[in-house]
């Protein structure tokens, strides 16, 4: 199923995804897919033929619910507190880090990282397994990483070996470290200390 993760904001929304584990597909528009790859100084034309596409939609991330629902994995991503903390201690869904690093330069950003996110759709399928279970973590593992090898998956970094993505890892990497450290070095500068 495909819903808009603005929908998912709606705690009514959200609770009527059922408790199963499962793997999922962000969706996003040209315009969202043009401001990821501008960022990651990649041209559209050179990745177009690698990137999944449905309806006018890119997808540019997948991940899978293994230890807990698809449910709370997706409320994880879209309702992240998206505090200083979560962000200071890696907490923060790598979704969310990534998309605060290129929209915001700036992890700690969550108005900005939610606004985008906001204009994406996530698409979810389920698996019968139960959660936490061994059978559930090796189907859905299997799948993620049929996935990853099949499309280009701008915004996965663990186990994205795509011909194209070394380079774009590379970059989501670097943007990811500096918007981290925003604060940080913001409170040094005031302080003198840069």
């Amino acid at each position: 199923m495909i819903v808009k993760a603005i929908e998912l904001r709606d705690k009514e929304n959200l609770q009527k995804i059922k408790k199963a584990p499962g793997y999922y597909k962000w969706w996003a528009n040209r315009a969202e897919l043009d401001v990821i790859l501008n960022e990651l100084n990649v041209k559209f034309d050179d990745i177009k033929s690698s990137i999944e596409t449905q309806s006018d939609k890119f997808c540019i991330y997948i991940g899978i619910a293994v230890k807990e629902s698809i449910r709370d994995r997706l409320n994880w991503h879209i309702n992240d507190t998206h505090t200083e903390t979560r962000v200071k201690y890696g907490t923060l869904s790598t979704l969310r880090q990534s998309i605060a690093s290129i929209v915001a330069h700036n992890q700690y950003d969550k108005k900005t990282t939610d606004d985008f996110i906001d204009k994406l759709e996530v698409e979810y399928f389920f698996n019968e397994q139960p959660i936490k279970s061994a059978n559930a973590k090796n189907e859905l593992t299997g799948i993620e990483k049929a996935l990853l090898q099949e499309y280009l998956r701008i915004l996965n970094i663990r186990d994205n070996n795509h011909p194209y993505a070394k380079e774009i890892k590379k970059e989501l990497k670097r943007l990811r470290k500096i918007s981290k450290n925003t604060i940080r070095d913001q409170a040094n500068f005031s302080a003198g200390k840069v």
